[in-house]
């Protein structure tokens, strides 16, 4: 599902930027933040609530697997596809192996493996290290938020807000439900994966290319709120099914 929710975004707003007259910066700030879900953060705590201990195992599949994986190679690729007059594919791949969470998701992947287990003191370590992520991420894309009217991105938040919210559930219901016939589990989850928010480390890094961060920043703080009612509303969807 995060992979087909990005490769439909990527060509969405390729598309219609042109038409809309949005700029490299905006598209790929869109592309970036209405096309990866937040999974781990906002997506969790749902997922047991509405599935249970086998839905948040089947979200920390989606997430690791998924969204993060998604995030560190399409999203760098993106961002520096958007953020550069010329495109490189040296400088794309070399984005993508200097993205830190990436390096650290492949030195994970390699221990996994490899069947390297850390001691249970050294995992706490690593644990309390690491917990401050969430806060950190959420005051970093919260120092950048400005709702003044002349800060305001009107036109590109709707045109985010609309695939994020509207058009991506819609996308993975029609495609789960009715293409592939997967009215279980697997699909339900799906369905309200693609409804989610955006994700905080994609929009860390639309902001750190510099892909419109105002855009960005009010992507995340907006469609993140109103995705509780978008799952809401999705989750008494799929209980008819």
């Amino acid at each position: 599902m995060p992979y087909i929710l990005f490769g439909f975004a990527f060509v969405f707003f390729k598309i219609i930027s042109p038409i809309v007259q949005f700029d490299r910066s905006t598209t790929g700030a869109l592309t970036l933040t209405a096309g990866i879900s937040s999974i781990s953060f906002v997506g969790f705590p749902i997922f047991e609530l509405l599935f249970g201990k086998e839905g948040l195992q089947m979200g920390v599949l989606m997430s690791q697997a998924g969204s993060f994986v998604v995030c560190g190679t399409l999203g760098i690729f993106t961002a520096s596809y958007y953020s550069s007059s010329e495109v490189s594919a040296h400088k794309i791949v070399k984005d993508i192996f200097k993205f830190p969470p990436f390096v650290a998701f492949c030195i994970a992947l390699i221990f996994n493996i490899s069947n390297f287990h850390f001691s249970l003191f050294v995992t706490d370590i690593l644990h309390k290290i690491g917990s401050p992520f969430t806060v950190l991420a959420l005051i970093s894309i919260g120092l950048q938020i400005s709702y003044k009217r002349e800060d305001l991105r009107v036109k590109p938040l709707l045109y985010g807000l609309f695939y994020k919210l509207l058009m991506a559930p819609i996308l993975i219901f029609i495609l789960y439900f009715f293409i592939l016939g997967e009215h279980t589990f697997l699909g339900k989850i799906s369905v309200i994966g693609s409804a989610l928010g955006s994700m905080n480390t994609a929009t860390i890094i639309a902001i750190n290319y510099g892909l419109n961060p105002k855009l960005a920043s009010q992507m995340v703080s907006i469609s993140i709120p109103l995705s509780f009612l978008n799952v809401g509303v999705w989750a008494l969807v799929i209980s008819y099914w």
